[in-house]
């Protein structure tokens, strides 16, 4: 895997740390705006939030920090697996895989969480919701020969 400049790795870092300490993320306020979140009163949230997800390296078990966009349906709150539309899973989700727990900081609260990726029951019940809230999913979907994972957050 090839190492991203350190510009994009410090950029990266300052987001985990707005997100951690002040709940908002500047690039989740962009990725809204290329989104095109759109608003349905029945869909909940308007803005994009973010979290910030702390999972354990696959093979270093080291502490892995990423900021993800979240969404909550049905009483059901995750994160979509989406790298872009990538043809491989992002590597939270491969470490998530290994080892499904984790630390989730949402609204500035830490909280130990299970997570788990949504049955195929959960995702044909959550993914048109999502589509009709951040429509680039489904292009990133379309992009794709995988399945885009749903990971829920317990």
């Amino acid at each position: 895997m090839a190492r991203l400049p350190v510009a994009t790795r410090l950029l990266m870092r300052l987001d985990v740390w707005a997100v951690r300490w002040t709940g908002g993320s500047f690039f989740m306020w962009l990725f809204a705006r290329r989104a095109g979140l759109m608003k349905d009163p029945q869909l909940g949230s308007r803005k994009a939030e973010a979290l910030v997800l702390v999972t354990r390296g696959r093979r270093t078990g080291r502490p892995r920090s990423v900021v993800l966009p979240y969404f909550t349906f049905n009483d059901k709150t995750f994160v979509v697996g989406s790298k872009g539309g990538a043809h491989d899973d992002p590597d939270w989700v491969l470490n998530l895989r290994v080892r499904p727990s984790a630390t989730v900081y949402i609204r500035r609260q830490a909280k130990s969480a299970n997570m788990r990726f949504a049955t195929t029951e959960e995702r044909a019940a959550l993914w048109p919701k999502l589509i009709a809230f951040a429509p680039t999913y489904a292009g990133y979907q379309r992009g794709t020969g995988r399945e885009i994972p749903l990971v829920i957050v317990e």
